[in-house]
């Protein structure tokens, strides 16, 4: 058996052809990602396939690795894609100098791939649905912080133009599309918009904007409203300047929902197709975006050997420090694996704990229970997420050994 470990970088890679015994078959050269360097590649593994078998192993690297994959992919020949961090462990454990260059690091992870030969999982990138679903809801989550940022700066100039009315609206509905905030800012950008008027005045001019709107005819919302600017200390005055700004604001932040808008709804198109779809938005606390982003940071569930596999894939296992007598009492949990997933998980947890109990309140109670016991509240949720990962699993794998789907 040969392997080829590929170091990958922005837009060349270093290749190493290795056998067992560390017999190097070819020493570590450079390709660039193109089709005129890449092309022989894949004639000299196809020559050497005709000899013994072949296959390439290279580290995740972002998106970096993606186009060389596909290409030695789409060429017929067994690409493995392994995660950096177990080649680093490998590493570590057979190399004590810890020299870094890219030819070692090629030929590194052709040792490694020699190593753990059967159990290399095969790069698939063609129809699969879970990466495309993960490329657009990374997508997602990033128009999501940068709509944050934008939020945050126009409450910051509201603060001087309408202190506290930033506190008296919700954000923007994914369900509906609609941003209240934002359309009344259309109408009212400054305290003297509203002191202008009389309180009956603004009570009916409310009343009539929020019907024109679509929006709950609200009078002590109203009168809250126009309270709240009677009491407000504007330091920065009423001109065409300012107004502009905050249109300027309330401008990025429409593009931004549509962007949004848009990418949840063909997430949920490309969601729809997977088994558990219909089954994860039934677990207590999922809402609307995030069974997608679960579906999608999470991918194939049948990948992961069993639930605790998962579990340290998320990054929530407990780091151990131990020596001799000493034991650590307080171990965080290791936060290696998908940042993002966390995220998603906490954003559920929070859920569960802020509304009304669930039907499926098997991680609500079970929560509850680590806070009864004196856990702090995140660190109960920190455990909920874990709970919420053991259950996921065992309830998908199910699904999928009922269609036949799952070994």
């Amino acid at each position: 058996m040969i392997c080829v470990g590929i170091d990958v970088s922005k837009r060349k890679s270093t290749v190493c052809f290795m056998a067992p015994g560390d017999k190097i078959i070819r020493r570590p050269f450079d390709v660039k990602h193109t089709k005129e360097e890449l092309q022989p590649l894949v004639d000299e593994i196809r020559v050497q396939a005709k000899y013994d078998e072949i296959k390439v192993v290279m580290e995740s690297t972002g998106v970096y690795h993606l186009s060389i994959a596909y290409f030695l992919q789409q060429n017929g020949i067994f690409v493995s894609v392994v995660n950096a961090l177990k080649v680093a462990n490998f590493n570590k454990a057979e190399n004590f100098r810890h020299t870094k260059t890219d030819s070692i690091d090629s030929t590194n992870i052709a040792r490694y791939g020699i190593a753990y030969w059967a159990k290399l999982p095969q790069f698939d990138l063609n129809g699969d649905k879970y990466f495309l679903l993960k490329r657009l809801c990374d997508a997602y989550l990033n128009f999501s912080e940068e709509r944050s940022r934008i939020l945050l700066q126009l409450q910051s100039q509201l603060e001087q133009t309408m202190p506290g009315i930033f506190d008296l609206f919700g954000g923007f509905d994914i369900n509906s599309g609609k941003d209240k905030l934002l359309d009344f800012l259309e109408r009212y950008c400054h305290i003297e918009d509203i002191i202008a008027k009389s309180e009956a005045e603004f009570v009916a001019s409310y009343c009539g904007w929020a019907k024109e709107k679509g929006y709950r005819s609200n009078e002590s919302k109203a009168a809250t409203i126009y309270a709240q600017a009677k009491n407000g200390i504007p330091s920065i005055p009423n001109n065409p300047i300012v107004r502009e700004t905050i249109m300027w604001y309330v401008g990025l932040l429409r593009r931004a929902d549509e962007t949004l808008m848009a990418s949840l709804t063909r997430m949920e198109d490309i969601a729809r197709d997977l088994p558990e779809y219909e089954l994860v938005g039934e677990m207590g606390g999922v809402g609307r975006v995030t069974r997608v982003a679960l579906i999608a940071q999470i991918g194939d569930v049948r990948r992961f050997k069993n639930k605790h596999s998962l579990i340290c894939f998320a990054g929530l296992t407990p780091s151990i420090h131990e020596s001799g007598k000493f034991r650590a009492l307080q171990n965080h949990i290791v936060k290696k694996g998908p940042a993002r997933l966390r995220k998603v998980l906490y954003q559920v947890m929070m859920l569960l704990v802020m509304h009304k109990i669930p039907k499926d309140d098997a991680v609500y109670r079970f929560i509850k229970k680590k806070e009864a016991e004196g856990k702090y509240k995140k660190v109960a949720k920190v455990a909920g997420m874990a709970k919420f990962l053991r259950i996921y699993y065992g309830r998908v794998m199910h699904l999928y050994r009922d269609l036949g789907l799952a070994a």
